[in-house]
């Protein structure tokens, strides 16, 4: 196919510029399709902004969705800045509930055939900073690879945004990290910063589990992860941020702690 390919995910993605002058994506499809595309409809429906338009299948059989302008940020060596974290936490709470009144039935997604259990939605499930979309100023777009939807709790998309959002993933000042994770946790709403980095270490985990079940399955997707080595360095990752937690939680706890005038040093 004509076009920039551009690698990652199941053997990448094509980049093309129509014969009308704009640029669509193509890329593999699956099983799972069906059900994604099901998904954006709806959420176009309900007017959603930040994601891509299905405009169909192309002769390769290859989906073709419209293109968001922008950049995908690296997130082993960049950081957003705290509006940028803001804006795609409260766009991700905009997602669950325009997603609240999906309930597509026991359908196949990438991670086999599920429906909808007691407080799950359908998630997007890979809401790391590799998939947003930044303007020239840095500024949250939208979200792309919408791929590995499926049922899951809110919570689980808003602890796996966090962490390479914040980052959790990588070292940074313990006053940092907790007032990061205040920062998305006030822009995403009813839920605690001490409660969300909680999540944050059971969906990291739950992470590397659907890695080991993908592998075993022998979905391209999953296996493309291991040939480049992100499980090992996941795992090491999580490892890291597990010696953090406790300083992480004291932060969170010193932030909130009331001051001698009987005020909270809290920023919320």
């Amino acid at each position: 196919m004509d076009g920039e390919h551009l690698p990652g995910g199941s053997g990448g993605v094509w980049r093309v510029r129509g014969e009308d002058g704009a640029i669509r994506v193509h890329r593999p499809t699956g099983p799972w399709t069906p059900a994604v595309h099901a998904l954006l409809a709806h959420l176009e429906a309900a007017g959603l902004g930040g994601i891509p338009h299905v405009e169909g299948i192309d002769a390769e059989g290859r989906e073709v969705l419209s293109y968001l302008p922008g950049r995908t940020p690296d997130p082993s060596r960049e950081t957003v800045d705290d509006e940028a974290l803001a804006t795609a936490a409260a766009w991700l709470r905009s997602f669950h509930t325009a997603v609240a009144d999906f309930d597509p039935g026991p359908v196949e997604w990438r991670q086999g055939v599920f429906a909808l259990g007691p407080g799950e939605v359908i998630c997007h499930n890979d809401t790391g900073l590799y998939n947003w979309v930044v303007d020239e100023r840095g500024s949250f777009v939208g979200m792309i690879d919408w791929d590995r939807a499926g049922p899951g709790r809110p919570l689980d998309d808003l602890a796996f945004l966090c962490w390479s959002g914040v980052p959790l993933m990588r070292e940074i000042p313990t006053p940092r990290a907790a007032g990061r994770l205040r920062v998305a946790a006030d822009a995403y709403g009813d839920v605690s910063p001490e409660a969300l980095l909680d999540a944050v270490d059971a969906r990291m985990r739950l992470t590397a589990e659907r890695w080991r079940v993908g592998i075993e399955r022998g979905d391209p997707g999953t296996l493309a992860i291991q040939a480049a080595g992100i499980p090992e360095r996941h795992a090491a990752q999580l490892r890291g941020f597990e010696s953090r937690i406790a300083g992480i939680r004291h932060g969170l706890r010193e932030a909130g702690a009331p001051t001698s005038d009987g005020a909270s040093t809290s920023t919320r």
